[in-house]
């Protein structure tokens, strides 16, 4: 699978960005949250988002191995190890990001847990995920401005 134009992108979206044939098949996720070249998530809330999905992602589904900030600043890759619906990964997200909202910490941001420990946003993290959650109805599958198409 290729990936699309950033200029015809509209985040918020989730979409398969990967997906491997092998057995297991795995499948990249792609949470793109801002506009790519246009704005980033501050580093600290990304980190912070990082831990938040990582953790519970994890616990809820067997499938899911792996989350990722993308360098770039603009959102982050889940890693699941099936092959996951859409509609199966943006409730476990959508779950997760409710959870956010009632959590007192960021999970496992301590000296002995995370190489940047000092780099954590517990009330970025919850603005974000409130964001997110009250743009769900826009999370598409694809990705890609209806203006613009697939390249």
């Amino acid at each position: 699978m290729t990936d699309i134009d950033h200029r015809l992108m509209v985040a918020p979206f989730l979409r398969v960005q990967h997906e491997s044939c092998g057995q297991p098949p795995v499948q990249v996720w792609d949470l793109r949250i801002c506009q790519p070249n246009v704005s980033t998530v501050d580093f600290r809330v990304l980190h912070s988002l990082e831990h938040f999905l990582s953790t519970s992602l994890r616990a809820m589904s067997d499938a899911v191995v792996a989350v990722a900030p993308l360098g770039c600043q603009t959102g982050l890759y889940i890693v699941t190890a099936r092959t996951v619906s859409f509609d199966e990964i943006a409730g476990l997200i959508a779950d997760s990001l409710a959870s956010i909202l009632l959590a007192e910490a960021v999970p496992l941001a301590d000296i002995s847990n995370c190489g940047a420990a000092d780099n954590h946003s517990l009330s970025g993290a919850k603005v974000l995920a409130e964001w997110l959650l009250r743009r769900r109805a826009e999370w598409h599958e694809d990705g890609v401005s209806a203006l613009g198409g697939a390249p």
